[in-house]
């Protein structure tokens, strides 16, 4: 059918293109309807990293309702990949993981604890960090940005890199030394991250 018609694929193609514009548009117009977010986060050195991101999603007013079984949840992630969640990680899964994913206002997408992987589950392409690939199986996936252009994901294999979090997209690399520098960070400039 299509090959009786040869301008169909590009119609459909610019449908496609049109219909994105009009998405991309409607989400700017809802985001400038928001309250303003201030022009600097500047989280306090010594407020756990849970409440730092607690913080920086309320500025925009939308605080996801946290996971209700997190300590059922964080049993699993334990068992399944063999690990101990790094302390700053854990309690934030404790107290304010999303109960679904949640997209934040610098288009973040925190994942709900039923949805976090490690590496080789969710990510089907090799590594090219010889680190990060040998720690693979006890990396877990918690954050990816804008239906995963790219994604982040915590070290939770004991010894040198415990607890550092590693971009993975089109390159690999260690972008913070625990959870707590990562949300420090990503609440003042996230796209330092990749």
């Amino acid at each position: 059918m299509v090959t009786q018609w040869p301008w169909f694929p590009p119609l459909l193609f610019l449908a496609m293109v049109v219909m994105t514009f009009f998405l991309t548009t409607d989400r700017k117009k809802s985001r400038a309807s928001r309250a303003p977010i201030p022009p600097a986060f500047e989280p306090d050195p010594l407020t756990p990293a849970h409440a730092v991101l607690a913080g920086f999603w309320a500025q925009d007013g939308d605080l996801p309702a946290p996971y209700g079984e997190a300590e059922a949840a964080l049993c699993d992630l334990e068992q399944r990949y063999g690990v101990v969640l790094p302390e700053d990680f854990r309690a934030y899964l404790l107290t304010i993981a999303p109960a679904e994913d949640h997209w934040d206002q610098e288009d973040g997408i925190w994942w709900s604890p039923k949805r976090i992987r490690n590496i080789p589950q969710e990510y089907a392409h090799p590594l090219e960090n010889p680190a990060i690939a040998a720690r693979a199986e006890r990396c877990l996936f918690f954050i990816d940005h804008l239906a995963w252009c790219w994604a982040w994901a915590i070290c939770c294999e004991q010894g040198a890199d415990y607890g550092k979090v590693a971009v993975i997209g089109d390159k690999e690399r260690w972008v913070a030394g625990s959870f707590s520098d990562f949300v420090r960070t990503y609440a003042c400039d996230p796209l330092s991250l990749n």
